[in-house]
């Protein structure tokens, strides 16, 4: 009805209620609102004075400050978004970016800040309440939205008469642009355009990316130049050429094509320019792809230094020469040392930890590369006590760099009778055989009685039948059980048999097999006995004679075999031709009570201790609160060998008990290493991301460094 009302009144804006009046003078400022309340009194409509502001040069409409140089955001709406705190949810986040976003043509790079931001947004719902995980970089970026708001840019009146242009530019991940239009000499902003590349735009040539920006840029401002002449400014000269008569090449791309005709039903003519010249839309498009931080602002460096106690005793050395030099985009100059063939800059305690992270972040280099790489570039007391400490206490480093693996001495089980612990695991998938691709496998820890039996599938049902059937019925009910962390053994109905069998359920830790190491290194000679047979489609029938075989076999270690361990007599094989002497005796009783001697003289003889490599245990394991821990799976190029830190909450012997995800999780210790972290007292900021908090029995020297290595590291 508004629209109706106030129709062909090129003077006046409406929006649902809100009527805005400019005019260029006072008199005709009077002329065009006798006009308006002419319009509304003929159609019946009357205004509230109270709400009304007449004759102003300038005034607040619809969320912006509207005068004579153009149109801003609201000053108070800026201190709202300003003092708008955290968002703790997605749903938040969510609100305060559309609050920002508000004024998005009037801020310069929004793509590039709100990129950290956007990624909370990804794959979430309409209302999101999950938590977000906020980071230093996130944080930063958080900050920075409500930085670029204060400073947003006055845009310009378009003007009908003005010739505009449009400057674009792209980069390697980002498109920028700005819109502007000419007045004198001088092309004032209209608007301001930037987007992120996609994945896949991303992988285009550079000549798709400009003409990809271009088209973009055409598109988001299509309001404002549609029917008017367009000149386009792009600093890619190959493009300049694609407007031009019969430019277009039928091996042109059909996207190419499709964008170049978008463009030319807008743009008269693109025009050349140097990248020197094209500065914002450059700006725009320039997303900082290789993080290589500027640490020092040294205009608080200057000022730092003035009232530091340990400069001025460092000045009084002969050894060092200081001379103050003025550095460029600083007024005040700054004490260097000049005693080497550079200048180098003194640092304060709350700047050295930045300079280091400047200096060993680009590629993480060892100890000594990082004290040289310093010692070239700044001074202060202590420099190589403090690098070396932060270097061995950098994540990164520690999670990428590999220097000595954990190797514990071999365990050792407590004494157990026959058929008192079983070990049990499964082998598989072979080639299908009879319809069989599975062999569960269970070795008695005493005896080293193996048996094998086939299976179709390692469902929790069938192993526990397998169990119950092949070895419960035949030899009784083990106190012990020994198996991996496989699901079919971890099952309810595996838990509760055991449960009722009357067993104790062990399981062995994650990528350490040397925990049920009896039954691992069977499978070798399990697996080598079948390959031996030569039929290994075959290797269901061949399982029988491959057992047989394998229970005749002496032990180097105790020089008997499991048969003779469970039978007190030795297996007779195919091919035996003598049968060995036997005491004869009538009575069964002293039959009995000899074999029982004779097995218990078998099952006292020592084993013999396996040999193992050398041995290396971290010795601030015993004291470490965090631990790294090793990545045994078959892993991707590039990722990083261990995972951590996590927090030790129980430790012993041969495993620690860490919490990973939220989730206690028991570790072999021969996949973990502890965990360092630097003790920055007085620093600003530390060199890794985690929040360290030191421990309270941490004794700390005179320049504010850790004598103990390990640190706690606040949840």
């Amino acid at each position: 009805m508004q629209d109706e009302v106030l129709r062909n009144l090129n003077f006046v804006f409406v929006y649902i209620d809100d009527v805005i009046i400019a005019s260029s003078g006072s008199l005709e400022h009077r002329g065009h609102i006798r006009e308006v309340l002419q319009r509304l009194d003929k159609y019946g409509i009357t205004i509230n004075l109270s709400k009304s502001e007449f004759g102003k040069s300038e005034l607040n409409f619809l969320g912006y400050h509207v005068s004579k140089d153009g149109m801003k955001p609201l000053e108070e709406q800026v201190k709202v978004i300003s003092d708008f705190p955290r968002p703790k949810t997605v749903e938040e986040l969510r609100r305060f970016l559309g609050m920002i976003n508000f004024y998005r043509r009037h801020l310069p790079k929004a793509a590039e800040i709100q990129a950290k931001l956007n990624v909370f947004l990804h794959n979430s719902k309409k209302k999101d309440k999950s938590r977000i995980p906020w980071t230093d970089e996130s944080i930063k970026a958080f900050e920075q939205c409500k930085q670029s708001l204060k400073r947003a840019v006055t845009l310009e009146f378009p003007s009908a008469d003005a010739p505009i242009s449009l400057m674009t530019d792209c980069s390697n991940t980002c498109a920028g642009a700005v819109l502007q239009q000419k007045e004198k000499d001088t092309w004032k902003p209209l608007g301001f355009f930037s987007t992120r590349l996609s994945d896949a735009q991303q992988r285009y040539s550079t000549f798709d990316r400009e003409l990809l920006a271009i088209y973009l840029a055409i598109k988001h401002f299509r309001p404002f130049i549609e029917g008017r002449p367009l000149t386009v400014f792009t600093d890619h000269k190959p493009i300049v050429y694609s407007l031009q008569k019969n430019a277009v090449s039928k091996n042109d791309t059909p996207r190419r094509i499709r964008q170049l005709d978008f463009i030319m039903q807008f743009c008269m003519e693109i025009k050349h320019i140097s990248g020197v010249e094209n500065t914002v839309a450059d700006c725009l498009s320039r997303i900082s792809v290789i993080d290589i931080p500027s640490p020092l602002d040294y205009e608080r460096l200057a000022e730092a230094q003035s009232d530091d106690v340990e400069l001025q005793n460092l000045m009084k050395l002969k050894s060092l020469k200081f001379k103050k030099i003025l550095v460029p985009n600083c007024n005040q100059p700054i004490q260097c040392d000049v005693s080497l063939d550079r200048a180098r800059p003194y640092l304060p305690k709350e700047f050295r930890v930045s300079a280091f992270n400047a200096v060993h972040g680009i590629s993480h280099p060892g100890t000594r590369t990082t004290r040289r790489m310093m010692q070239e570039r700044y001074i202060w007391r202590g420099m190589n006590k403090d690098v070396t400490q932060w270097v061995k206490g950098c994540i990164d480093c520690q999670k990428s760099k590999i220097q000595r693996h954990t190797v514990s001495p071999h365990g050792h089980f407590v004494y157990s009778d026959r058929f008192d612990h079983l070990h049990m695991d499964v082998v598989g998938p072979l080639t299908y055989c009879n319809g069989y691709r599975y062999i569960v496998t269970m070795v008695d820890r005493k005896t080293g009685w193996p048996e094998a039996y086939p299976a179709k599938d390692i469902t929790a049902e069938s192993v526990a039948d397998i169990m119950y059937s092949g070895w419960i019925a035949r030899f009784g009910c083990p106190l012990n059980l020994t198996t991996d962390q496989g699901t079919n053994f971890l099952s309810q109905l595996f838990t509760c048999l055991a449960k009722r069998m009357g067993i104790r359920k062990f399981r062995t830790t994650a990528y350490h097999p040397q925990s049920n190491g009896i039954v691992e290194r069977w499978h070798r000679s399990l697996k080598a006995a079948l390959m031996c047979r030569g039929k290994t489609e075959q290797w269901v029938s061949e399982l029988p004679t491959v057992l047989l075989g394998l229970r005749a076999c002496l032990r180097d270690d105790t020089q008997t075999s499991a048969a003779e361990m469970v039978y007190g007599e030795v297996l007779r094989l195919p091919g035996d031709f003598f049968q060995p002497l036997r005491q004869e005796t009538s009575d069964n009783v002293l039959f009995v009570q000899e074999l029982r001697r004779k097995i218990a003289h078998l099952a006292s003889v020592p084993r013999k201790e396996l040999h193992q490599g050398k041995i290396f245990v971290h010795p601030e394991l015993k004291d470490c609160t965090h631990v790294f821990v090793r990545l045994d799976k078959v892993a991707k190029p590039l990722i990083q060998p261990y995972m951590g830190p996590f927090k030790v909450i129980e430790k012993s012997e041969k495993y620690f008990k860490i919490i990973q995800a939220d989730t206690q999780k028991i570790v072999s210790i021969d996949r973990l290493k502890p965990a360092y972290c630097i003790m920055p007292q007085e620093c600003t900021d530390a060199p890794n991301k985690a929040t360290i908090k030191v421990n309270s029995n941490t004794k700390v020297s005179r320049f504010g460094r850790a004598i103990k290595p390990v640190v706690r590291f606040a949840p």
